[in-house]
């Protein structure tokens, strides 16, 4: 308790004295900006050590705030079209504090596949897929050397 709440509540006696001592707070606050254009108020909400939205950027309403890690991100590419990533797969951590859902609202995976389609995932969710991407990849690291091997037999005859 600081010096000033502790002089108060000798000051007060009764009223603060009934009241424990708080503990160093884990929660990371952060300005966020709130309201319409030209009436906005800043605030401070509690915000995950793994969020990095930048929340003082303006937003209608405070039922809006979503928390989003950095993307971990997969495109795939194809030869036909050197330009242009065929299909994107991101990977973050979010929360959504106000959903009616419980599960949105406790940090969770995201995947996005594009298109608008996403899932979210429980950590033992998370798992499942790593592991079904894992022997996708080995399959298709297996593919793509028997497509060498066919197109360097091809090559030598």
């Amino acid at each position: 308790m600081s010096n000033t709440v502790q002089r108060a509540a000798h000051n007060l006696p009764g009223l603060l004295s009934g009241i424990p001592a708080q503990p160093a707070s884990p929660v990371r606050l952060v300005p966020a900006v709130v309201g319409a254009k030209g009436r906005t108020q800043r605030v401070y909400i509690e915000c995950p050590d793994w969020c990095t939205v930048d929340h003082s950027k303006r937003i209608d309403f405070l039922d809006d705030i979503t928390h989003y890690s950095a993307a971990d991100t997969l495109q795939i590419s194809t030869f036909t079209d050197e330009d242009t990533s065929l299909w994107d797969m991101a990977l973050q951590i979010t929360a959504d504090p106000v959903a009616e859902d419980r599960r949105m609202r406790e940090a969770h995976l995201l995947v996005d596949v594009g298109g608008g389609e996403q899932a979210h995932l429980t950590p033992e969710m998370a798992d499942e897929l790593a592991d079904d991407l894992i022997a996708f990849a080995s399959q298709l690291r297996h593919k793509a050397r028997q497509v060498a091997a066919v197109t360097r037999k091809a090559a030598q005859a």
